[in-house]
């Protein structure tokens, strides 16, 4: 389990006795994340109804993102030496947030792509900018107004969902063009923040000149092509 070993790792250089707490913590997300994957497993059918044997590579992919979640919320919220924080953050974190981009190419070069899998990309998406949100506002990567825009963005569909659910819609859980295109820019805006950061330059002007006028128009018209999503969609009978 790397992820239960990044965590022991984090934490023993963090001292103060957190090896244990943070040891089970990660473990306890490593199960329910599990839980959650092998109870999906009823959706392991393509789109169109045919069943899917496996979970396939684009799966896997996104539940490792899943179970990254909470070693990098110990790597944000753990007093580290010097710079390691940022380091893992980056050399982590960045990569593992990559794998975005290549669990849909791999889906639709290769497959399987599955009625699991398009459910899954968007509420792992969800979870791991969420995460990203709160990790780069507390090593001072993002400010908190861009932090709170990201989860705003992230979570509140996710949190909406189950009220969309109870007045008999059914919209389909998938990306909408404006989000992947949100999900872009938002990996770009905190690239660029990441490296101001690093070399101690003004964040907080930086976050305003690029992020404004890229991620607040993209979420606004992501939330209104999921409101009409809603509005368009079948009642369950």
């Amino acid at each position: 389990m790397l992820g239960e070993a990044l965590t022991v790792f984090v934490a023993t250089v963090h001292g103060h006795g957190t090896v244990d707490g943070a040891a089970i913590a990660t473990a306890a997300w490593w199960i329910v994340v599990s839980v959650a994957i092998v109870g999906g497993a009823a959706m392991l059918r393509t789109p169109d109804g045919i069943d899917v044997d496996r979970y396939g590579i684009p799966n896997g992919l996104t539940a490792l993102r899943a179970y990254a979640c909470v070693p990098l919320l110990f790597i944000a919220t753990l007093s580290l030496p010097g710079r390691l924080a940022l380091a893992l953050w980056a050399g982590i974190g960045g990569s593992v947030g990559l794998l975005d981009a290549v669990d849909g190419f791999i889906a639709r070069r290769y497959g399987p792509v599955t009625v699991l899998g398009k459910a899954m990309d968007p509420f792992g998406d969800a979870l791991y900018f969420v995460v990203g949100a709160i990790g780069c506002c507390t090593l001072g990567i993002a400010p908190l107004w861009l932090a709170i825009l990201v989860v705003a963005r992230y979570a509140g569909p996710v949190l909406l969902t189950p009220l969309v659910l109870l007045t008999g819609r059914r919209p389909e859980l998938v990306h909408t063009v404006w989000g992947r295109r949100n999900t872009g820019l938002t990996g770009l805006v905190l690239f660029v923040l990441f490296w101001v950061r690093l070399f101690g330059g003004p964040v907080d002007i930086v976050a305003l000149i690029i992020a404004i006028p890229t991620l607040v128009p993209t979420v606004l018209l992501h939330f209104a092509e999921l409101m009409r999503r809603v509005a368009e969609a079948p009642r369950a009978r």
